[in-house]
């Protein structure tokens, strides 16, 4: 049998997952699974499997539970599934967790340390939820962003993972009765638990493979960041389809990579600007202006780390996992809310998602026809996929370099910018 190589599998793929509904997606599945790999495909769906408690949900205060998808319940194709529902239905184990964004933590921690004791009444709905048996919460996002502050702020990083464990211990009946945030733990019990926290996070620090990874992804959407707001420093007057062109070439020749979501936000970033909530507080001036792209890039790289994160399965007796994540930043979740995935799919064992987020991505940049048939022969071909394949490797050794350069650049419509450490 002819074996299908890693463009064939990713073509297959591609056009199961861009179909126009989630009927013709399903027969397109059935006709390829004989010879595809173990992949499993999610789609957004109003029928199918709910996952877990990681759906979309609004609480009074602006907080938000998101996930990727925009409905409240996934289809899910695999062979073994597919297998079952020729019977009818099938029934399968789900996991999931709900990560609390470093901004999410922030807010909740004075109340939940007790140095605030009237608890607003926005905040007990956040608090009733998460302290629900079947809830799962991580603070995953804040220690992934804090890992290279352990050095200069590792008692500051313990109260605020101590903070943590008193969230996910909650006396429920405490909450409920007089709406007052305790943990059912002892104070030992509770630096236990936040000694274990930092623990791991200095394994982590000193995992090398797993820092360099963690570096340069971070690193990758921080470049993509600058290079935005150089374009939009530099030329404010000129055409947003000028402006895009320029970014998408960044793209192409620097950081051999297309990236979906970046180019998606880069195109309403040069329609709208700073009115852009999410760059609100980017100015020409601001001294502090690339220490907020940094932060940024991390708000965008959790997003990637959730898409990611559905490729693993921390209870191997579920069939799927489904992250989501807690944030109180009214910015971020226009973000959010702006660039759902239609479908995510993966091949078993490899954490490698393909995510496609709804609606047609093209008329994401341009409403045009004739941009949009420009920018798919330029940039979308064999030939330029091939090409930026084949410049791919040395981008993890340079990452750092195209930073460096995009910084100096950009500080120098900063004049009171100080410098930028790179991590």
């Amino acid at each position: 049998m002819y074996e299908l190589s890693e463009e064939d599998i990713e073509f297959i793929i591609s056009e199961i997952c861009s179909c126009d509904s989630l009927e013709e997606s399903k027969k397109l599945y059935r006709k390829y699974e004989p010879i595809l790999p173990d992949c499993k495909f999610i789609f957004a769906s109003d029928n199918g499997a709910t996952p877990g408690f990681a759906v979309n949900r609004i609480f009074s205060n602006g907080a938000v539970v998101h996930s990727l998808f925009n409905t409240s319940k996934v289809w899910v194709l695999d062979r073994e599934t597919a297998t079952e529902m020729k019977g009818g239905r099938s029934t399968f184990q789900i996991d999931y967790s709900i990560s609390l964004d470093s901004q999410a933590l922030s807010y909740l921690e004075p109340y939940l340390k007790g140095n605030l004791s009237r608890l607003p009444k926005d905040f007990v709905e956040v608090f009733r939820f998460i302290s629900r048996d079947e809830v799962f919460v991580d603070p995953i996002p804040y220690t992934y962003e804090n890992l290279h502050n352990l050095a200069d702020k590792g008692d500051k990083i313990y109260e605020k993972l101590k903070a943590y464990e008193v969230l996910r211990s909650l006396d429920v009946d405490l909450l409920e009765k007089e709406e007052t945030v305790r943990s059912t733990l002892s104070e030992a019990e509770l630096n236990k638990k936040a000694q274990e926290h930092i623990a791991r996070m200095h394994m982590n620090l000193c995992d090398k493979v797993f820092m360099k990874a963690l570096t340069f992804r971070q690193q990758f959407v921080y470049s993509c960041l600058l290079k935005m707001v150089l374009i939009q420093f530099k030329k404010p007057k000129v055409s947003t389809y000028k402006k895009i062109t320029e970014f998408i070439e960044f793209c192409d020749t620097d950081i051999a990579t297309l990236p979906a979501r970046e180019i998606a936000l880069a195109k309403r970033y040069f329609d709208l600007g700073a009115n852009l909530p999410f760059f609100g507080k980017i100015q020409k001036n601001k001294a502090d202006t690339l220490d907020v792209l940094d932060g940024m890039a991390w708000d965008l790289w959790h997003l990637r780390q959730l898409e990611e994160s559905i490729t693993v399965r921390p209870n191997s007796n579920a069939r799927y996992f489904f992250p989501a994540l807690l944030t109180f930043d009214k910015a971020f979740i226009d973000v959010l809310n702006a660039y759902p995935l239609k479908a995510c799919a993966y091949v078993e064992g490899q954490n490698r998602p393909m995510p496609f987020y709804n609606g047609n991505w093209f008329e994401l940049i341009s409403d045009d026809k004739d941009i949009q048939d420009e920018l798919l022969n330029r940039f979308y071909s064999q030939e330029s996929k091939s090409a930026r394949n084949t410049r791919r490797d040395a981008l993890d050794r340079n990452i750092s370099d195209i930073v460096r350069k995009l910084e100096t650049e950009l500080k120098t419509f900063m004049r009171k910018v100080p410098e930028h450490k790179i991590a």
